[in-house]
């Protein structure tokens, strides 16, 4: 049994966007994503116009970088 605050399935922009502000808000946050390879973004080979993103990089790269991000503030990420 886990116990959390709030659970996200899916691992993709807005499940992660949603995780950065529950773990911030000092919730225990867990997201569950079935294959981070998957999805729009995660193949896309080139992102130049995301914001906040100051150079080109892979949807990959961007996924994690944002994976991070909420890791660091306590999301807890489950395949």
């Amino acid at each position: 049994v886990i116990e959390v605050d709030v659970a996200i399935v899916g691992g993709g922009p807005a499940g992660i966007t949603c995780a950065l502000y529950t773990s911030r808000a000092d919730l225990k946050t867990m997201i569950l994503d079935k294959n981070p390879a998957s999805g729009a973004l995660a193949i896309t080979s080139h992102i130049a116009n995301y914001p906040g993103v100051d150079r080109s990089m892979s949807g990959a790269e961007l996924l994690e970088q944002m994976k991070v991000q909420a890791v660091q503030y306590g999301t807890r990420y489950e395949r």
